[in-house]
């Protein structure tokens, strides 16, 4: 895992997003949106070189890896890290986890750190609800206050980075909350997830976001699967 600092963050104290794609791409979608809405400037990139393949083209391999972004926005002392995946092995993920929390502690005092994920449920109705976890039990007030449910008893285990990060901060003593939007589906992006657990850190941080943005995703990801349903218009054919 290499660290390539941008630009040395020095605050008082602030709050720390992170979330990477997981079921439904939910993760992701939270944190990229909160990176690219937010006034955010780039402060550091992380490159994990994993991979049991190399990447090839016209001939030429090339060692293949992942850069993973971290950016902060000083209106709202807030630090976002976001990235298009996740490490393949739990070594390289715990190393990704802990040079990610090293570097923020590094820069101030993390205040509270925020995930998110997909949370699947077989019938939803309605827009999709937000549940959360914390990894301490006192936190599970401020989810009371904002109106957010507990993850259900059926979940007995959170993989990867969205769950192991929570898991992490709790060893060094930082507050931590985890918010899981429902999906249906797990093959496809799910924009309206991650809509809902905007809304519910939006009341949990009081910081307004609009997320029309994700609505035309959802609108999108809809016309083409109707595009896949439709028949083709053509026969068999050449040119």
């Amino acid at each position: 895992m290499k660290l390539n600092v941008i630009k040395p963050v020095s605050e008082k104290e602030f709050a720390l997003f992170a979330s990477l794609p997981d079921m439904g791409r939910v993760g992701g979608l939270v944190s990229s949106f909160l990176a690219q809405n937010l006034k955010c400037e780039q402060v550091a990139e992380m490159v994990s070189s994993d991979k049991p393949w190399v990447s090839y083209a016209d001939g030429v391999v090339k060692s293949a890896s992942d850069a993973y972004k971290v950016y902060f926005d000083n209106e709202h002392r807030m630090m976002i890290f976001t990235g298009e995946s996740q490490p393949q092995d739990p070594g390289e993920l715990h190393a990704l986890c802990n040079t990610l929390l090293d570097f923020a502690q590094g820069a101030g005092k993390v205040t509270r750190l925020y995930g998110a994920g997909g949370y699947l449920r077989e019938q939803l109705t309605g827009a999709p609800r937000v549940c959360g976890v914390v990894n301490k039990p006192e936190l599970k007030n401020v989810l009371a206050r904002a109106a957010i449910d507990l993850v259900g008893p059926e979940i007995s285990s959170i993989t990867w980075f969205n769950g192991v990060i929570l898991g992490l901060a709790a060893e060094r003593g930082v507050d931590a909350i985890g918010l899981f939007g429902e999906i249906a589906e797990t093959t496809v992006p799910q924009p309206l997830a991650a809509k809902s657990i905007l809304a519910a850190f939006s009341r949990l941080e009081n910081i307004p976001l609009d997320t029309k943005l994700l609505d035309r995703q959802y609108e999108s990801i809809l016309e083409e699967a109707q595009k896949k349903k439709e028949p083709s218009k053509y026969g068999p054919g050449i040119g």
